[in-house]
């Protein structure tokens, strides 16, 4: 089987997803993507794609965000043509980053399946709605219509739906109408364990708010544990982390933010870990989760979202209300007794059935009974 994976993915939780995934797949993989992403094979093919409006003024980005949107929609159409020429049997398209949701490739010869991480968030959740800054709200809210259309029309457009987690599932099925397959993820086979002594607690996401880094310092704090937190994230944030250093200051924890680093010394923050907590808001599954885990690390997730998900409550880590206090009495449970080893080997041995082979094989079944029923459709 020949698959065109189409994509416009940075460095991120969604990239990491499809990189791995990729790398597992039993099949011919050709690659589509553009200028702005990060390519998930050794030859892609690439379409330029250039956006102006974040190098300008702010009082000019509005009419130029428009422009740009114009032009992403005309680059993932060129990579729908690209798709089609390569005479694939099943094409696999990914989400956007720029526009964070789903853009039309156009009718094509194969069938299409449609990866949704997550969906467009600041389309259906309030909170964020409201959180949209009320000076700049009405500049763009023609915009913000455009781009809803674009991502439900891409999204209605595919002939079948994969996601990450039940929960996703079902967010997709609320804003789309759409039924979605959940595809497990997993973490790749170079994440071990090691025998290490426990050094941090480990905190990984983006430097937002929305990530709970704060509430891991805190909890840090409250614990008593006197363990150093370390934050990793893919991208710097002068501000966030400052104030992440104030509250750290504060609450009288040691704290390192790294940014940027190789898997090899996020593997080894991993196995280094007393213990990785997530306590992210409405996270659609959590990778950090699954992977910690591997690396034999306990884990302690918020129960939202996806990440309870990720974790064998009790056995591999402690799933808890996103708060503060609530993650540091975990922590203190995990320091009793023997419990922290007895979960760091259940951790490493279990992974709850989350494995990229399992993801690539559904993906690729998937593929096998579209196009039966593409070849029963035509035979009619």
């Amino acid at each position: 089987m020949k698959i065109a994976v189409l994509h416009n993915l940075t460095n991120g939780g969604a990239h990491r997803r499809l990189m791995e995934q990729v790398t597992a797949f039993d099949a011919d993989v050709v690659e589509f993507t553009t200028s702005h992403a990060v390519p998930v094979t050794a030859r892609p093919y690439i379409a330029q794609l250039t956006v102006t409006a974040p190098k300008l003024p702010a009082v000019l980005r509005p009419p130029q965000r428009l422009l740009d949107l114009r032009q992403l929609q005309a680059t993932w159409l060129e990579l729908g043509a690209l798709a089609d020429q390569s005479e694939a049997d099943v094409i696999f398209a990914n989400p956007d980053s720029l526009l964070r949701g789903a853009v039309s490739i156009g009718r094509r010869n194969a069938p299409v399946i449609r990866y949704c991480d997550e969906p467009r968030r600041i389309d259906y959740e309030p909170a964020l709605m409201d959180s949209l800054n009320p000076r700049t709200r009405a500049l763009y809210a023609g915009l913000r219509r455009r781009e809803r259309r674009v991502d439900r029309s891409a999204m209605a457009d595919a002939d079948a739906v994969a996601t990450n987690s039940r929960y996703t599932a079902s967010r997709i099925l609320a804003a789309y109408g759409l039924t979605a397959e959940v595809l497990p993820c997993g973490a790749p086979a170079r994440m071990t364990p090691a025998d290490t002594t426990p050094a941090h607690l480990l905190s990984v996401g983006s430097l937002i708010r929305s990530k709970g880094h704060d509430l891991v310092i805190e909890a840090a704090g409250r614990s008593g544990l006197n363990l150093p937190v370390v934050v990793v994230a893919y991208h710097p944030d002068r501000s966030e982390e400052q104030r992440l250093h104030s509250l750290a200051s504060t609450m009288g924890v040691r704290l390192s933010v790294r940014t940027g680093i190789s898997d090899d010394e996020l593997i080894d923050l991993y196995r280094k870990a007393f213990a990785t907590l997530y306590l992210a808001t409405a996270e659609p599954l959590g990778l950090v989760s699954i992977e910690a885990q591997a690396c034999g690390s306990p884990v302690i997730v918020s129960h939202e979202g996806g990440l309870p998900e990720t974790v064998a409550a009790d056995v591999t880590g402690f799933v808890v209300p996103r708060e503060a206090a609530a993650a540091a009495t975990a922590l203190i449970r995990l320091s009793r007794d023997d419990q922290r080893a007895k979960m760091s080997r259940a951790a490493a041995a279990s992974l709850n059935g989350h494995r990229w082979d399992k993801s690539a094989s559904g993906l690729l079944d998937m593929a096998n009974r579209l196009l039966g029923r593409t070849r029963v459709e035509a035979g009619a």
